[in-house]
Order: C-alpha cells, then sequence, then structure tokens
C-alpha cells in the first residue's frame, strides 16, 4: 500500500512538473513546432488543434495535482483519497494504453497502484485504521484469556483492594461519580487547516481579481494597446484565434467571476466556522468551484487548484464529519 501511494505521488509531481512547464512556454516557438511536428504525420489540423490540446494539458495538470494529494493523503489511511488515486490511476492506465507501446510503461504503473491500493493487505490496513476491523480478514482471534490465578504460599500477601469512594457514597453521590461532566467540543485539526486555507485563499484571490478587474475596466484602451504593440502577447492572441479586444473582455468576464467565486468561498468558510452542517456542504461545493475556476488560469491558477482539493480532503475526514454532524 505504501509503495502504491510512492509511485503516485512522485507520479503525479513529476507530471505536475512537467506538463506546468509545458503551459508556462505554450507560446514558445520550440512548443509550437514540437506540436505541429506530431500532428502533421496524422493529417491533422495543428492551427484547430492546439486550442483543444492546450485544455487537455490544463486537465491533465489538475488530474496529476489531485493524483500527488491524494497519494500523500492516502497513506494516513484516508479512503477517499485511496478512491481518488484508483480511478485517476485507472483512466490514466486507460489512457497510456491507447497511446500504444510508448505508453505500456506507464499504463502498467498505473495498474499497479490499483492493485496495491485494493490488495488484501490494504483492505485490512484501512479497515484497521478507520476502526472497522481490529482483526485480519476472515480470521477469528486467537486472544486467550489469562491464566487462573493460583495461590502461591511462598508469596507475598494479596492486598485488599483500593478505596473507591464511589462504592461508599450515596445513590446520587455514586453518579456524580460515574458521568463526567462533558466539556466544550474543540474543533477539529484538520477542519482548522481547511478553514485557513480557504479563507486565506479565497482572500488573496477577491484583492487579486478586484486590482486586475479595476485595472481592466478603468485602463481598458491601455491594455488592447499594450496587447497590440507587444510582439509576444500578439503572438499569443494569433494561437488563441482572438483579437486584443476579445482578450481583454474575456479577462474583464474571467477576473470578475473569480471575484465572485472568492467572495463565496470567504462567506462559505465564515459559515463553516460556525460548526452548521449546511456550512460544511457550502465550503466543499465552493472548493469544487473554485478548483474548476483556477483551471481557467492555468498556470497561474495552480496554487487555487492544490489548496481546493486539500480542502476537500481535510473536511472529508472522518472527524470534520463528526464535528459538524454534532450540531
Amino acid at each position: 500500500m505504501t509503495l502504491a501511494c510512492v509511485y503516485g505521488g512522485l507520479g503525479g509531481l513529476l507530471a505536475v512538473v512537467a506538463l506546468f512547464e509545458m503551459l508556462q512556454n505554450w507560446g514558445s516557438i520550440e512548443v509550437q513546432e514540437a506540436l505541429r511536428s506530431g500532428l502533421e504525420p496524422l493529417g491533422a489540423d495543428p492551427d484547430a488543434l492546439l486550442p483543444t490540446i492546450r485544455w487537455v494539458v490544463m486537465a491533465l495538470l489538475v488530474g496529476a495535482i489531485a493524483a500527488t494529494v491524494f497519494s500523500f493523503y492516502a497513506a494516513k489511511g484516508h479512503q477517499a483519497s485511496r478512491i481518488g488515486l484508483s480511478v485517476l490511476a485507472g483512466l490514466g492506465a486507460v489512457t497510456f494504453l491507447s497511446t500504444g507501446v510508448a505508453g505500456l510503461l506507464p499504463a502498467i504503473l498505473g495498474s499497479l497502484i490499483v492493485y496495491l491500493l485494493w490488495s488484501a493487505p490494504a483492505r485490512q490496513w484501512f479497515a484497521v485504521v478507520n476502526g472497522r476491523t481490529p482483526l485480519s480478514l476472515g480470521t477469528t482471534p486467537s486472544v486467550t484469556g489469562p491464566a487462573p490465578h493460583r495461590a502461591d504460599p511462598s508469596g507475598p500477601v494479596a492486598q485488599p483492594p483500593a478505596y473507591d469512594p464511589a462504592q461508599h457514597a450515596q445513590p446520587g453521590q455514586a453518579q456524580a461519580h460515574a458521568l463526567p461532566v462533558a466539556g466544550p467540543v474543540g474543533r477539529p485539526r484538520p477542519v482548522s487547516l481547511a478553514l485557513w486555507i480557504a479563507g486565506l485563499g479565497s482572500l488573496f484571490g477577491a484583492l487579486g481579481s478586484g486590482l486586475v478587474l479595476l485595472a481592466l475596466v478603468a485602463l481598458r484602451d491601455e491594455v488592447t494597446k499594450t496587447y497590440r504593440e507587444n510582439e509576444l502577447l500578439q503572438n499569443q492572441l494569433e494561437s488563441a484565434g482572438m483579437t486584443a479586444g476579445q482578450m481583454v473582455t474575456l479577462g474583464t468576464w474571467l477576473f470578475g467571476g473569480w471575484l465572485v467565486v472568492s467572495l463565496l468561498g470567504l462567506a462559505a468558510t465564515a459559515w463553516a466556522a460556525t460548526g452548521q452542517r449546511f456550512g460544511w456542504w457550502a465550503l466543499v461545493v465552493v472548493s469544487v468551484v473554485t478548483a474548476g475556476f483556477a483551471a481557467l488560469g492555468l498556470p497561474v491558477g495552480l496554487l487555487w487548484i492544490l489548496g481546493a482539493i486539500i480542502v476537500i480532503v481535510q473536511m472529508s475526514r472522518p472527524e470534520s464529519k463528526a464535528w459538524f454532524d454534532r450540531a
């Protein structure tokens, strides 16, 4: 099981680095020529497929980030992360296998990860960690009772049992000794971590998107002029098939949407901090929306995707759910 998490974590981390570098250099001549040289022998139109391939690469980057996070938490016994890692490894194995001989080794690795995660020792370990099956699967407890005590004449004299005040107290006093006073239920550490990450991510997202949105609205003409005069930005516009005005309009809508999502994240974080059950749902749903919206802004949105996945994993832990269910 540990080997599966190591394979999944290292594979996901290496994929994140490679895909992030590809997206960062997407507008470079080297990347464009490499993609064109791979598409032209297949009879495909590179200009028509390049935008689609970019979306595919961004989706793969999100999956690689999720696999890395799931591997970390699956190694701690988190069931949802185990399922998520299995799904991603299975999809990766099928995808690599469809590419032919070049993807045979990664496909075998993905299949091995799924097998190791669901083997009999792994199932037993996850059951024990989650408190469901404390013994080996299918075995009978081999615990024997203590041997009967036999008095040893040569041994020390047995001492009387210690004095227990509860045995000599009145019925009301005995009940007071037997039932401890329940103290306040503290917030679990996973919930606190999720609230900190969600709150800070939403705060920085709101500040950053608000400033950019203000600049795009107030300085629209200057930004459009910069796109037209900068050669690198102009090449990016041509590869995307957009004009400078269309790009500024798209950026205005995207950063406006990101501002709304960030404000919703702040509200959901405050709601979840109260411990109400609907606050749990609000924070999880907003985290999913945040991860999807951040994927549109890759590679800048990489940190928000990672943070959203961590929040979802932390909120899905048993102690987190139990804390919200208490209300």
